[in-house]
């Protein structure tokens, strides 16, 4: 576990698809919470392969497929009314976990023909968004949250490939 400033960051890597950086995960992650305005934030996030997050969404969401991105919001406490900022994460205090397929990713990456360290770290961010408070059920929710994406990727000069949802 690491401690960058006000986020304690835990990863856990359980695959073998896909070599893992763990320190750039936790820049990232701390990246989007601080850009986000969050004011603390405890995140747990695993690194899976197919088997475990397809049964993990079985098992909680009653979806019997593989995915990316599975994220759940354990805590969230919000110190502002987030409504009269553009982030959804200004002033929230969150607790949350984020699981990943390192499988999907490399699969993906070869689809969108980007690395497959660039797609796993995509579904890091759009896990942490939605702990955040970004939802992707409407098409207007999903293009705030493809454009929120992208303003992160921004950071590293990097353009994410378009997807036709």
């Amino acid at each position: 576990m690491n401690t960058i400033d006000q986020f304690q960051i835990e990863i856990q890597n359980s695959q073998t698809q896909l070599a893992i950086d763990e320190s750039q995960l936790e820049t990232a992650i701390s990246f989007l919470l601080q850009s986000e305005q969050v004011t603390r934030a405890e995140i747990s996030l695993a690194i899976v392969d197919n088997p475990t997050i397809r049964q993990l969404n079985q098992q909680y969401l009653a979806h019997d497929y593989d995915t990316d991105v599975l994220s759940f919001l354990l805590d969230c406490d919000t110190a502002l009314d987030s409504t009269k900022t553009e982030f959804r994460g200004a002033g929230k205090q969150i607790e949350g976990e984020v699981i990943v397929s390192a499988e999907m990713a490399v699969a993906m990456s070869a689809e969108y023909d980007w690395s497959a360290e660039q797609e796993l770290l995509l579904y890091v961010i759009h896990g942490l968004l939605h702990l955040c408070g970004y939802d992707d059920l409407t098409e207007e929710e999903l293009r705030i949250m493809r454009q929120r994406e992208q303003q992160i990727f921004d950071h590293w000069q990097i353009t994410i490939p378009r997807r036709e949802e």
